[in-house]
């Protein structure tokens, strides 16, 4: 069987101990129906992929369905692949049937036509990703019947509460309101270690030129008194302050086309722009405008230039901004590569690349952004949101939000895109562009209701400018300068840079909202570092401080562990016995979990076991890995919804450790020149001892027939007295060691017992070549002298120690 680290280590990831929590503690649900929510960037694909990969090879699944966004197919599908999980990707309603594993986006899950084909199939086990996506009153809301009717259900979603409680109900209900979320500053805490680069949070505020804001202002003026819908003004808003001049020029050009809560979302928002009455009078006031400054763009060229060998995303909403901002950047550039949707240009140690949704059917923009990051000193990537949900951009160390964000669940998935693991660099920076026109819904109203959102979310979801270390600066007459800067900002302290923009009652109703985060950050973690790590060690054995050595005398014994009555995984466990290693070295008795074995080197040998055998490995078992494991389950029972978990000792059977590797020449030569001498000791030892037994024997009547022999035979010496015939066993030791215990085979006490009155024992002290001490009585005296003790191990032996009172 193959362990849950080896799973892990196939994927070629490093090992957390939150994944193996995660995975460990899921194993134990007999329909695992459960919300990942970990923060961006904590690996919750690659957890979910070792839960199946764990599924599968348990036989506890057959049909996985798993449904992830457009933008990350080709990311799930490449670490299935690795993973070595066969799939089928669905790309018709009449895909094949026999596959254990299928992949599909969710634009095609949620069609009537691919639903009712899914819904044909009785799935095992469902994943959802980015799961924040099913809310009430979309379409995406049918594919909660999936999960409710499959056997298990994992949602996975770093943002699960988008600042609606209904949705956030509704999406909880559908895994019984189990819901697992660790942060970065939780999985740094378990690992005692840093892990994450620091994150330095800049607000940039831009104050628009004279004409800027005319052009502004005039535009959210026409729009609060035409009779347009409310989504679509707000729409335009964010479009017109995206890029002015972009806006303008491009307004004439805008295709109309459906407008809805999915088309905002999913499309590049374009399309809504046509769809306000009067767009054409909008177009002409481009002309007016046209050649008035852009000062967000002086600003973002001022912050390119201290950021000279860094990697920045430049994230918008908005492909014509996006292609704006490169014909800006790029000009006098070589444009190296191009195409519908996107282009690259190069210019000299900096390269510029933009990417729209329509590049997706043209190029790999995951593999391109990378090219682009390894090939220049300086790179600047200029996206639209297909580059912010499960991609890994961690060669890139600068976030820039272009505009004010749509929503706090994308400014988390920007941010998530370079902090995450894998991040190289010691900080990283996210930087929010602020335009402040001086109306009441310009970007800087904007970015107070973003702000707002981002810290009433929920308690469970803290962002990431709760970690952040804030700077504020104001782009004004040309000049970039700092006016604020607060460092380890932490929770309460947000409300000072909320304070820097505005004041009044709005910021101290925030700072009581913080405050609440505050208070209840305890309450909303998921398990304490104590908890993690007793967990881990009576899960998985983990850490493994120890490891079996080569060797015979284990035992393997199958451990069947039950959850409501139903086996929801078996572990391997090698347990050994204490045993006579050899003449100079014991083996004590130990229990190695499946993590800590190399089974490889593990042989299962013939022979029955015997019923003693089986009784001390059981208890073992039970001492050494039930009660812990049993004790950590009942105390985390409400956080799983676990109930009546027990385990069955299924089989044991006989094994032995191969030995493998080599040692220094150094290490082996002093192991063979301390073996010779320790052979030499005891051979010594020996015949001090057999010499002086003899000389017993000789002065006590005794005439020796057979002398000493150290062979395969319950004694040393047979001897007649008499005409009686007497055997002898012989133990010598050193009289340095007088406090240890003579041993003796389960042969010669079988062979005593049954001649206990002919079975002379001679126990020998020495000191070189000399005697000490010396005491020769028949077994049947030296029962009632010594204390014999039962070691089990490879085969019986006694431990024989002198009685106290004697």
């Amino acid at each position: 069987m193959v362990s849950l680290i080896e799973i892990l280590r196939q994927a070629g990831k490093e090992l957390y101990k939150h994944q193996l929590d995660f995975v460990s503690d899921a194993l134990w649900l007999p329909r695992p129906r459960l919300l990942l929510a970990d923060d961006v960037g904590l690996g919750k694909t690659i957890q979910s992929l070792l839960l199946i990969k764990a599924f599968m090879e348990l036989g506890r699944v057959n049909h996985v369905l798993v449904i992830v966004p457009r933008a990350v197919l080709g990311q799930w599908a490449g670490e299935l692949q690795r993973f070595d999980i066969q799939h089928y990707v669905v790309e018709n309603p009449e895909f094949p049937l026999g596959y254990r594993v299928y992949l599909i986006t969710m634009d095609r899950a949620k069609m009537p036509d691919y639903l009712n084909s899914l819904n044909r199939i009785s799935w095992d086990l469902v994943v959802i990703d980015e799961a924040h996506k099913i809310r009430l009153d979309t379409q995406r809301m049918s594919l909660s019947h999936l999960c409710r009717t499959a056997g298990g259900c994992l949602l996975l979603t770093a943002t699960p509460h988008t600042g609606d409680e209904q949705d956030y109900r509704f999406l909880t209900s559908l895994v019984d309101g189990l819901v697992i979320r660790r942060e970065k500053k939780d999985v740094e805490e378990y690992e005692g270690r840093r892990i994450f680069p620091r994150l330095n949070y800049w607000v940039v505020q831009v104050r628009a030129s004279r004409e800027e804001s005319q052009a502004l202002l005039s535009v959210l003026y026409k729009l609060r008194n035409a009779s347009v819908e409310p989504i679509v003004r707000v729409v335009v808003e964010k479009r017109a302050m995206s890029s002015p001049a972009s806006f303008f020029k491009t307004l004439g050009r805008v295709v109309g086309g459906p407008c809805d809560l999915s088309t905002l979302e999913e499309g590049e928002l374009d399309a809504c722009i046509g769809n306000v009455a009067g767009w054409k009078e909008l177009a002409e006031l481009a002309q007016r405008f046209a050649k008035a400054p852009d000062r967000k763009l002086d600003a973002l060229r001022k912050l390119l230039g201290m950021w000279r060998g860094r990697k920045v995303l430049v994230f918008t909403e908005y492909a014509t901004t996006a292609e704006y901002l490169f014909q800006s950047l790029a000009g006098g550039c070589k444009v190296v590569d191009s195409g519908e949707g996107f282009a690259k240009a190069d210019c000299g140690n900096l390269g510029v690349m933009y990417a729209t949704a329509k590049a997706r059917e043209k190029i790999d923009v995951d593999v391109e952004a990378s090219l682009l990051a390894s090939s220049f000193d300086t790179a600047v990537f200029i996206s639209t949101d297909i580059m912010s949900e499960g991609v890994n951009l961690q060669m890139y160390d600068v976030v820039v939000n272009y505009e004010v964000v749509w929503s706090p669940t994308k400014h988390v998935q920007r941010v998530g895109r370079i902090w995450r693991f894998g991040q190289k660099a010691d900080s990283v920076l996210v930087v929010d562009m602020v335009l402040s026109a001086g109306g009441e819904r310009d970007e800087y109203a904007m970015y107070l209701d973003l702000l707002e959102k981002l810290y009433n979310i929920s308690l469970r979801a803290l962002p990431p400018q709760s970690y952040g270390e804030f700077e504020i600066y104001e782009l004004s007459e040309d000049q970039l300068q700092k006016i604020i800067e607060i460092g380890s900002s932490a929770y309460i302290e947000e409300a000072d840079v909320l304070a820097a923009l505005s004041d009044g009652e709005r910021v101290r109703e925030l700072r009581r909202r913080i405050e609440a985060i505050l208070k209840a950050k305890e309450e909303v973690r998921w398990k304490s570092k104590a908890l993690v790590e007793s967990g881990l060690k009576a899960k998985l054995g983990y850490p493994y401080e120890t490891r079996p050595e080569p060797g015979g005398g284990y035992y393997l014994a199958e451990v069947e562990y039950f959850s409501a009555k139903q086996r929801v995984y078996t572990e391997s466990v090698l347990v050994r016995l204490e045993t006579p290693l050899s003449r100079s070295r014991e083996i004590k008795k130990g229990v190695f979990r499946e993590g800590a074995v190399d089974w490889d080197l593990v042989e299962v040998e013939s022979g029955d076991v015997r019923e003693d055998e089986r009784e001390e490995v059981a208890r073992l078992v039970h001492m050494n890995v039930w009660m812990d494991l049993k004790k950590y389950l009942d105390n985390t029972r409400d956080l799983l919804h676990l109930d009546d978990v027990e385990y069955r000792l299924a089989r044991i059977r006989r094994a032995r450790v191969e030995g493998v590797g080599t040692v220094a020449v150094e290490e082996f030569e002093e192991r063979v020149e301390a073996e010779v001498r320790r052979s030499k000791n005891i051979e010594r030892t020996e015949k001090a001892a057999v010499n002086c037994v003899r000389e017993w024997l000789r002065n006590n009547g005794y005439v020796v027939r057979h002398d000493y022999y150290s062979g395969p035979r319950p004694f040393d010496m047979v001897v007649l007295k008499d005409g009686t015939m007497y055997v002898v066993e012989i133990k010598g030791k050193w009289i340095g060691k007088r406090e240890e215990p003579f041993s003796f085979t389960a042969n010669e006490i079988d062979f005593a017992s049954r001649y206990p009155d002919r079975y002379i024992i001679c126990t020998a002290y020495v000191e070189g070549d000399r005697c000490v001490e010396l005491s020769c009585t028949p077994f049947v005296q030296f029962q009632k002298e010594w204390v014999l003790e039962t070691v089990r191990g490879i085969e019986y032996k006694y431990n024989a120690r002198k009685r106290p009172s004697s």
